[in-house]
């Protein structure tokens, strides 16, 4: 990797121990820090007064000690005397209330006056800063904290323009959004409002609006930001990314970034790696290229219900794991360990004395074992779409169906049997892959269809797919635009909590939906337990009229992947070069390998 670095606060820190810093940081191989991202109230105490002192100082010694900077515009933390001045810049939640100041990320994006002052700030540091830093970093974390949504006056106001861009005219709109039903219909834009504390269910089109709306609202602000850095500097530009994160579309939102940044943190209750690397995996598929962990959890966080401190060698694995699924630098957050502040329990590479931690030296060790970089091939495709993420939440039919919970168990499946995995999208082209994964894609565009069909490996759709249009409305027959390549018709679906059924005699488990399907001309090769038809097969056409688990994958899977790899605990890539394989275990481990075995120590990655 290119990267080794950590995110680095100057401004807590009196600056006699900027020196000390930097001192561990050259010992220890942090070559790369990120600055800046909260320092609004530094640099502009009061209105239109700067004072860059702090950070010049910082950006100086740093450099002269050849340590590059990642510079990230400060609009995540409008100052107190910003919304003292324009309450109304403030987001308003869900239920109508405003969310106020005293954290961070307390504004609505779509607000006049709060996007002034963040691009006059944005401005002020490009212009300042331009090429003397080494890259850039828009705001931080764009819709964390549920800040991606915002009801406030201006919001609605910008959502009424967006519509009559989208639609033209008010009969457009009553037609997509069917506002016929419970006496929706529209006269005029005017009337259009957010569909907040309504008595029952919301109109599924309009909601499906909404989220394309906030979604476009945030990356508008990206693009804004990003365009008046480039009119200064030639340098990179990212914006980091979330976990397991939906509400953004990040793959329009990378249109505007050179690179892929994200946040690799454990996001559920319990801890699993593989699906740590399927976000790996997915900020790599979003541009398919090399992405940067620019922030990598140390060891304890602090927002969780609990905060488990793992133990200091996983520092390392983690380093590891990002290298392995094509990473090109990892970043943990943070370097500097504080004593106060609303992260004051977060874990650093220092000590709450200024002392290097054991998580330092592991993370400075593993610098010498993930040298070079990690081209996986490509070999298995995944269909993704933040949008089908959006329409699922909107379904009525079982609620505890959670889009990409189903689709890492996909992964965790394929990369078990021992294959790499990628994710597509609708733009991307499919032909170098060899089989393809159709999941849950309630909406298919029909682009996206007419690759299938010319598709020449086998292709797996599931249950759901094909359900939608593009306005959320159901389709007459199902799946809409593959009935003939599938060999089957979905007449009738229902929800289901668990079931047991069999797929090539194989017993599995069965969850959260259920489709009665008509065979036309595919075969039967799974059925649930009522003896009705559950898994087809037409050609090298599959379809499950279900959602399974990561061992019911593996069963229909097997059909069209042999398995590779016997074993627990590990992850596997293939390259141009052979296997590169890593122990997620802090314990030695073995697996078989196409029938060789391999020895693994403690979280230990061997190139085959």
């Amino acid at each position: 990797m290119d990267i080794y670095g950590a995110a680095y606060y100057p401004e807590h820190w009196d600056e006699k121990f900027w020196n000390v810093h930097i001192k561990v940081m050259k010992e220890y191989g942090i070559e790369w820090v990120r600055i800046g991202e909260f320092m609004w109230s530094v640099i502009e105490p009061e209105d239109g007064k700067f004072d860059f002192s702090v950070l010049d100082k910082a950006i100086n010694i740093l450099k002269a000690n050849d340590i590059k900077v990642i510079l990230g515009t400060p609009t995540a933390t409008p100052p107190a005397w910003l919304t003292k001045k324009y309450p109304e810049m403030l987001p308003v939640d869900w239920h109508g209330q405003v969310r106020g100041f005293g954290s961070r990320r307390h504004y609505s994006v779509n607000s006049k006056p709060y996007k002034d002052y963040a691009l006059r700030i944005t401005e002020k540091y490009a212009s300042r800063y331009g090429d003397e830093i080494d890259a850039w970093q828009v705001d931080n974390e764009f819709g964390c904290h549920g800040t991606t949504y915002s009801f406030a006056n201006a919001d609605l106001e910008k959502f009424r323009v967006w519509l009559k861009e989208k639609y033209g005219n008010i009969e457009n709109l009553n037609k997509a959004w069917g506002t016929v039903f419970w006496s929706q219909n529209y006269n005029d834009w005017n009337e259009i409002v957010f569909p907040i504390n309504t008595p029952t269910f919301e109109n599924p089109h309009q909601m499906l609006d909404i989220y394309r709306f906030m979604s476009d609202s945030n990356i508008e602000f990206l693009k804004e930001q990003v365009d008046i850095i480039r009119k200064h500097s030639k340098k990179p530009i990212t914006h980091n990314f979330m976990i397991d994160f939906m509400d953004l579309n990040y793959r329009k939102m990378a249109e505007y970034i050179d690179f892929v940044s994200w946040d690799n943190y454990i996001a559920t209750k319990d801890y699993d790696p593989l699906r740590q690397s399927a976000n790996h995996s997915l900020m790599r598929s979003i541009k398919h290229k090399p992405f940067l962990v620019i922030e990598q959890q140390p060891g304890r966080v602090n927002w969780r219900v609990t905060n488990e401190n793992f133990d200091p060698e996983y520092l390392g694995m983690w380093t590891k794991q990002a290298y392995l699924d094509g990473a090109f630098g990892v970043m943990p957050f943070r370097f500097d360990q504080i004593r106060f502040g609303a992260e004051q329990y977060h874990g650093g590479l220092l000590d709450y004395a200024g002392r290097p931690s054991k998580r330092l030296e592991a993370f400075s060790k593993v610098k010498n074992e993930t040298s070079g970089m990690i081209e996986q091939l490509k070999e298995i495709a995944i269909y993704f779409d933040y949008e089908n993420e959006w329409i699922h939440r909107i379904s009525h039919v079982n609620r505890n169906f959670k889009y990409w919970d189903a689709v890492v168990e996909i992964y965790k499946a394929v990369k078990n049997l021992g294959y790499n995995a990628e994710f597509v999208f609708s733009d991307d082209e499919i032909d170098e892959y060899k089989v393809m994964i159709v999941p849950y894609a309630k909406y298919i565009p029909e682009e996206f269809s007419s690759k299938l069909k010319r598709f020449k490996g086998p292709v797996f759709v599931t249950a759901m797919s094909a359900l939608k249009d593009q306005n959320n409305w159901i389709r007459e027959r199902i799946p809409h635009n593959l009935i003939d390549e599938l060999g089957l018709e979905v007449v009738d679906f229902g929800a289901i909590d668990k079931e047991n059924g069999a797929i090539m005699s194989q017993n599995v488990d069965v969850y959260y939906w259920k489709e009665e399907i008509d065979i036309i001309d595919s075969k039967v090769i799974g059925i649930f337990s009522d003896c009705s038809p559950m898994v087809t097969q037409k050609n090298n056409w599959y379809y499950i009229g279900t959602v399974l688990d990561e061992n019911g994958w593996k069963i229909v899977l097997s059909d069209v992947l042999k398995s590779r790899v016997v074993g627990r605990d590990f992850e596997i890539a293939k390259t141009i070069d052979g296997y590169v394989i890593l122990n997620l275990k802090k314990d030695i481990n073995v697996v078989y390998l196409n029938g060789e075995k391999v020895e693994l120590k403690p979280f230990e990655c061997k190139k085959l």
